[in-house]
């Protein structure tokens, strides 16, 4: 069904590839697992299944599609090379499934690829509040917030409709503290924020193994994942460079990618932009849905991506748009 699914999306691509297929498409991944039905699909949306994963990369791989690192793009686009039908691979976060089942995939094609790392997750200290959202929705079917709002969800679709809605207030809230607000916003329940670390997310040994794995580029995603909007122009540095500081230590080797936490309109955009473009990172990439095209050049601290599922269709990547390159 898979394969059937590929070349029908394939088919569809080819008119419209000439015009707005740009020089790359880069995707955007967070993890690689089986599909959990009992599970909220806002969460298992970030999910592609190994079998869909490796069932991808072949027909990229069988329709032409040359797939490289962050650097052979970054080296491309500095040298304005005219070329097509790139791809790039990134995984967002850190989360161990990226070792144990992205990580034989890539290398049974010997294809490159970057993982993002938010350094609390291998320090054991981050606040993954989106599986613990997720945990509270599907075993209560009414939340009531500290301020005495309440949500009924009684079935998976209300579940899923209060999930999206309390994901937004939380990234409105003050970041900083945002262990302390979250356990003030649902105090009526008793929740282990920490408890999802140690079977989801990558250890230090991990990392720094897959750091020298040939295949492998790490990047950094921030100290604690907090969205860039609700942060001052020295706390987004602070996040971003020490972070990258950290993750050197631990690997040995240069941070010279990084990605935006919550990388959208919503969480980053001209003012956000301005300030990582001083900290001399080659290559930024932010979630706007987008190809890169040699233009972008001028736009290296914040090139788009195209978010990668199993529902995803090959002629998502080459949709028209009144402007190529985002400048925002």
């Amino acid at each position: 069904m898979l394969k059937s699914l590929l070349k029908n999306t394939m088919a569809k691509l080819k008119p419209i590839q000439a015009y707005y297929s740009g020089i790359a498409t880069i995707f955007m991944l967070h993890r690689v697992d089986s599909h959990d039905s009992s599970k909220l699909a806002a969460n298992e949306n970030m999910k592609v299944s190994p079998e869909f994963l490796e069932s991808f990369v072949k027909h990229l791989l069988d329709q032409g599609y040359d797939i490289i690192s962050l650097d052979d793009l970054y080296a491309i686009l500095i040298d304005q090379k005219p070329v097509s039908n790139k791809v790039v691979f990134t995984f967002d976060d850190g989360y161990r499934d990226n070792l144990t089942k992205a990580l034989p995939i890539f290398e049974k094609y010997n294809i490159p690829f970057t993982i993002y790392i938010t350094t609390s997750f291998p320090d054991r200290s981050a606040v993954l509040w989106w599986y613990a959202l997720e945990d509270i929705l599907l075993n209560n079917n009414i939340i009531e917030l500290n301020d005495g709002t309440v949500y009924q969800c009684g079935d998976s679709i209300e579940k899923q409709k209060v999930f999206l809605i309390l994901r937004e207030k939380i990234l409105k809230l003050d970041q900083i503290n945002l262990l302390s607000n979250l356990e003030d916003l649902f105090q009526h329940y008793e929740i282990n924020w920490a408890l999802y670390l140690e079977d989801l997310a990558l250890s230090w040994p991990q990392i720094a193994n897959l750091a020298q794995h040939p295949l492998v580029t790490i990047g950094g995603h921030t100290l604690n994942h907090y969205a860039f909007n609700k942060l001052s122009t020295s706390q987004i540095v602070y996040e971003v460079r020490e972070a990258n500081k950290h993750l050197e230590s631990m690997i040995g080797k240069p941070i010279d990618h990084f990605a935006y936490p919550f990388g959208s309109v919503n969480e980053v955009s001209g003012t956000e932009y301005e300030v990582v473009k001083t900290l001399g990172l080659k290559t930024v990439t932010t979630t706007r849905r987008g190809n890169v095209f040699l233009e972008h050049v001028n736009y290296l601290e914040s090139l788009p991506r195209v978010m990668l599922t199993n529902s995803f269709e090959l002629s998502n990547m080459f949709v028209p748009t009144k402007s190529r390159v985002v400048t925002l």
